[in-house]
Parts: C-alpha cells; structure tokens; sequence
C-alpha cells in the first residue's frame, strides 16, 4: 500500500467517525482529531501554503488569542491547561484544511469523490435520524434506548447530554437539508428523494420537540435565505404546532415559549459578560473563564440573577468577556473572510453555506456554541470542508 493511499484512508477514516458521532457522540468526534492530527503532520511538510486560505490564518490567529487570553490570566483560572488545550477545536479546525485539500482535491478522481461524499452524507444522516429517534422515544416514554438511561420527558434531548447542544446542531442540519430539498436536482447522485425527505421529517420533528427557541429562530434565519416558500410553510407548521400544544396543554405557551426565568438568567449572564470585558477589554478574564466570575461580577454590578451561575448565553459577548478586543477582532476576521470567500466561490457553495453562516450567528445570539464542543466541531468540519470542495 503506497503512503497516499494511507493517507487517504487515515482521513477517510477520520471523516466516518465524524459523521457517526456528530449528533451521537462527542467521543466518536474525538476521533476525528485522534487520526486527522497525524494527518496534518503528515501533509505540512510538503504543503503550499498558498493554497491555505485567508480565514484560515484568521482563524488561527483567533486561536492563539485564546492562548494568550489564558497564559495572561493564569491566577484567575483554576485549571489553565486544561482551558488552553480546549482552543483545539479551532486551531484544527484550520489546519484540517490541509490533509482534507489533499484528500478531496488531489487524491480521489471525480467518480471517486461522489461516493465518498454519498457515503459520509448517508452515514451522518442514518446516525443522526437514530439518535433523533431516540431522543423522540425519551421523550414520550422518559426512557432514551441507546443511551440506556431515563430522561425528563419535557424536552428532546437526541442522545447528547446537553438538550441545548442537540437543538443547534440539528438546526444546523437542517439548513442543509432544506437547502438539499429546494435544490434537489443538483443532489440527486449523493441521495434518493424519499430518503431525504424521511431523513428530513424526522429531523424536523427533533428540532421541534427540543422546545429550544433559540434553536427555532436559527433555523428559520437560514431558511429564510434558501426558499421563501418553504420558510412561510415552516412557519406555519410551527404555528399549527404552537397553538394545537397550546390547546392542549395550558401551560405550555409558559413553559416552552415564554420561559421567564431563564430570559432573566440568560439577560443576566449577557449584561455580565459585558461588565467583564469592561474590566478586562485587552484579553478578558481568560478563554471559558467568565462562567466561574459570572455570580462575582453580576452581584458587584446588581444585574440581574446573581446567584445563577453560567457563561454569556451568546456568543459574541462571550468572546469580549473572556479574550476580549483583541479577541473579538480576530473572531470577526475570521467570520468576514470566511463569507467573502464562500460569496467569491458562489454557485452551489454559496446556496449552501451562506444559510448555514446565518443558522451559526442567530444560534450565537443565545447560545455559546463556540464553547460547547458538540456545535464547535460541527462548526469547524462544515468551515475546513468549505475551502475544500
């Protein structure tokens, strides 16, 4: 077996455990890294670093930042290795460009890449109707089968621990797969329409039985740049939905939509990781290290919920609070080069993951998804794999 053909399988490899693990398992995700690191090493040496994109150096600024946010602020951190070693999801997340260019670009013939993209579409989209079916199953019966556990039945927790954590990502697939129902044409050699229309109910039904808004509206932001009409008919499903729950059930409208208590919690958290990059506007309190300073800074400044404990609920103050300007800057760097390079690609590249940028930033407005390492390797494969086909 020659060294490229090692190569390739080593990635391939790599790329099938993600798509079984992206909605199932973050240790399946681990994986991805486990192999593609090696691949990365093996790559560089002979890579052209001409090919490597301008978001990726963006984006691997934006990870030494998040170094430095914790080497500066080391007596604030309780365990600052550990922060440091979390900036991976980034800082491979650019150079999994590499061994994946290779891969993609160079080493599989054109009939070749077909097959291997409508194998890892079917693998992630099997895994991920199971563990939709699951979390489903959990959620009537308060028994999730693959997880082998009981569950609250109010909510759809797939089969991550974190019911938000599954919301966004489900959400974000789904962009895709209503970009892949409106454009079906043009992705009829990599899936059936039945299929995807199956894969596509179900995960439609996850999505909603999370009860997550803020994973609704993410969803339906990106829609609204694919289709009009398949929005206005999302909508209304959602509408239907809303008021038949509502009918029967009194207090859901409370309890699933309007959840006071934790617009509060999370209005709380956003006001204090704002106060935080007021005192720390160079590098902030240190890369994940709002959360353990967010009770602290909230009762010093009488905002409100002092006593509940979290990070920013949003993305964008959560990077001023914990790497601030410096990081921000580099965080929207990446963010503009990467949309001006998918716009300059256009075609079906743009139809896409322009949707799926959308989906990611109105996630950001409630959710730390850059934070939780289920949405960040989910974030970081759809980047890499942008600047490879």
């Amino acid at each position: 077996m020659t060294d490229n053909k090692k190569l390739a399988n080593l990635i391939l490899v790599s790329l099938l455990l993600l798509a079984v693990g992206l909605l199932t398992s973050i240790s399946l995700m681990a994986g991805f890294h486990v192999l593609m690191i090696p691949a990365i090493l093996l790559c560089v040496r002979s890579y052209s670093w001409k090919n490597f994109p301008k978001s990726g150096w963006a984006l691997l600024g934006f990870s030494l930042v998040l170094v430095l946010s914790v080497v500066f602020n080391q007596p604030l951190i309780a365990r600052p290795l550990k922060n440091a070693l979390k900036t991976k999801y980034f800082l491979l997340g650019a150079l999994s460009i590499i061994p994946l260019q290779f891969y993609f670009q160079r080493y599989l013939a054109p009939e070749k890449r077909v097959k291997i993209l409508k194998t890892l579409l079917l693998t992630l989209l099997i895994s991920a109707t199971v563990a939709t079916l699951s979390g489903l199953i959990g959620h009537f019966t308060g028994y999730n089968p693959l997880r082998m556990a009981e569950v609250q039945t109010a909510r759809n927790g797939g089969l991550f621990g974190m019911l938000i954590t599954y919301a966004h990502s489900i959400a974000w697939l789904n962009v895709f797969l209503i970009v892949m129902c409106a454009d079906y044409e043009k992705f009829k050699e990599l899936i059936t329409k039945k299929w995807l229309y199956f894969f596509t109910s179900v995960s439609l039904v996850g999505l909603f039985t999370t009860y997550t808004r803020g994973a609704w509206i993410a969803f339906l932001a990106g829609c609204l740049l694919i289709n009009k009409k398949f929005t206005a008919l999302l909508v209304a499903l959602c509408v239907v939905g809303v008021v038949a729950l509502s009918i029967h059930d009194s207090g859901f409208w409370e309890k699933h939509i309007l959840r006071r208590g934790s617009n509060s919690e999370r209005w709380g958290c956003i006001l204090g990781a704002v106060k935080a990059f007021q005192e720390k506007p160079v590098l902030g309190y240190g890369y994940l290290n709002f959360e353990p300073y967010s009770k602290e800074i909230k009762s010093k400044y009488h905002l409100p919920e002092p006593s509940f404990s979290g990070h920013a609920h949003n993305d964008f103050t959560e990077i001023l609070a914990t790497s601030g300007a410096l990081g921000a800057l580099f965080f929207l760097m990446w963010l503009g080069l990467w949309i001006k390079e998918i716009l300059h690609r256009g075609g079906l590249t743009s139809r896409m993951l322009i949707p799926f940028v959308a989906a990611f930033l109105v996630s950001g407005l409630t959710h730390v998804s850059l934070n939780d390492g289920e949405n960040a390797f989910f974030l970081m494969i759809i980047y890499a794999l942008s600047g490879v086909l």
